[in-house]
């Protein structure tokens, strides 16, 4: 709770103009701001000792890139319903339910201006968005939308439905980067290292 009330929004104040997107130059940023998530929930009793991906299962935690794409999400229903004002940025298409990009002639555009474009929030978050189901997108309020798009993605994850368009995929990503193949073993050796170290665990935030 504390984590979630001083910490979180820290990492996560004005995400929607500065959130980084998951290709090469980025990576170390995405990291970065996970470490600090991964440092926290090892400081939780009887969590220190297992692996990130199965600490975020216990304590029912997203990794924080996908945290962000959420945000991204619930920013884009908003100017969809014209609710924060911004409807004006977005380049929704004709239906009003799927958005357009507004990189339309890429051969004139410089490779440098393209990359930033890309990571603007009506760009990175285009095939997020038109990838959600018409009814998700239809809901009448901001919780309704939270609470539609947390079922839906439920739903998919149960049903075996996966798409690299889903945005708790990224999280998938984040995990295969920071679990290594060599990361469970190593995880372990070091947590039967620290076992017999008491005061370096403490030291190192890991709680045994």
């Amino acid at each position: 709770r504390v984590y979630k009330a001083l910490i979180r929004p820290h990492l996560e104040y004005g995400v929607q103009l500065w959130n980084p997107s998951p290709e090469h130059g980025n990576w170390s940023l995405i990291l970065s701001l996970e470490s600090v998530q991964r440092r926290f929930t090892r400081m939780i009793d009887g969590m220190g000792q297992l692996p990130y991906s199965e600490r975020l299962r216990c304590l029912q935690l997203t990794t924080l890139a996908e945290r962000r794409y959420r945000g991204d999400l619930i920013e884009t229903f908003k100017a969809f319903k014209d609710i924060n004002g911004l409807n004006h940025i977005f380049n929704f298409s004709k239906n009003r339910h799927n958005l357009i990009s507004s990189l339309k002639i890429k051969n004139s555009i410089p490779k440098s201006i393209q990359r930033l474009h890309r990571g603007f929030i009506t760009e990175r978050v285009r095939e997020l968005w038109n990838k959600l189901p018409i009814s998700v997108k239809d809901s009448c309020s901001v919780d309704e939308f939270k609470c539609r798009l947390e079922s839906f993605k439920n739903d998919c994850i149960k049903g075996g439905h996966n798409s690299i368009y889903y945005y708790w995929n990224i999280s998938d990503v984040v995990l295969s980067k920071i679990e290594t193949v060599n990361y469970l073993e190593n995880r372990q050796q070091q947590v039967d290292y620290l076992k017999t170290r008491p005061f370096l665990s403490k030291k190192r935030f890991f709680n045994l």
